[in-house]
């Protein structure tokens, strides 16, 4: 009988400290950042309104439906240039509270991989949610770091948005890794998600309601604001992957038309 009431306290234990922790990045991923031109990034550098549209929304989503989440808000940027602006984007965009982790005094090349690593290790969650652009090394970095914890049992999802073309620039590691899911709206990571049981059916609806009208009216390449489709990104290579979906989803029918419209993909 003892033994018996040892190894429920120990499961009730285990479920108690079982964390998700959701990383993400945002020059490119939730706020409107242009980093491979250096003009337009200058233009975009002290904006702290221009955001991605819905990112706030299914941050708030995931934050509900997940009651041990824990935020965490990486930047490559150094905190000289950019923290001011990003603190107060946070704000502005209405994204859940986080730890905001700017470059300080890593090098740039290897700050988000030291970085992740020591949340990786204070957190120890049991689910992590991986989310960045594939303008510079998130997809390369958040692979490593998944490949590094493979063996604790801990269950990774990554979304890369597709902001540039894999043939736009002469620069490595833009491509989507093994596992890695592609995104050009927080609806396929929402989709996505719900069938990991990380989110609520009723909660993508209600993102899907919510979003649904402004990303099919919206201009294609509006400059600044809440954008769904920014004018300077490039998401020709993105992949649909949701139509078995649409029998659960049915706005993800309009949504894949008017992605292939924006990319200029095959449907």
């Amino acid at each position: 009988m003892k033994t018996w009431i040892a190894f429920v306290l120990l499961l009730l234990g285990i479920s108690a400290e079982a964390k998700t922790l959701l990383v993400s990045d945002i020059d490119d991923t939730i706020k409107l950042a242009h980093v491979k031109d250096l003009s337009e990034a200058a233009r975009f550098a002290f904006d702290s309104q221009s955001r991605f549209l819905g990112m706030s929304e299914l941050y708030q989503l995931i934050d509900q439906d997940q009651p041990d989440l824990d935020i965490v808000y990486l930047s490559r940027a150094p905190n000289w240039l950019m923290g001011r602006t990003h603190r107060k984007f946070l704000v502005n965009g209405g994204f859940p509270e986080g730890q905001y982790i700017n470059r300080t005094n890593y090098d740039s090349d290897v700050h988000k991989l030291y970085s992740l690593r020591d949340i990786m290790n204070r957190v120890r969650p049991d689910t992590v949610i991986f989310l960045g652009d594939n303008g510079e090394q998130d997809a390369e970095v958040y692979q490593q770091i998944s490949q590094e914890y493979a063996n604790k049992g801990i269950r990774f999802h990554q979304f890369i948005r597709v902001v540039y073309s894999n043939t736009s620039f002469m620069i490595l590691n833009t491509r989507l890794q093994s596992g890695q899911v592609g995104f050009v709206t927080p609806i396929e990571v929402a989709v996505e998600l719900e069938k990991a049981g990380i989110l609520k059916t009723s909660s993508v609806d209600l993102l899907m309601d919510a979003l649904m009208p402004e990303i099919m009216i919206q201009k294609n390449y509006t400059a600044e604001g809440v954008v769904a489709f920014p004018y300077f990104v490039n998401c020709r290579d993105f992949v649909w992957r949701w139509d078995a979906d649409v029998v659960r989803f049915a706005p993800l029918k309009d949504l894949k038309k008017r992605v292939v419209e924006r990319c200029k993909i095959r449907p």
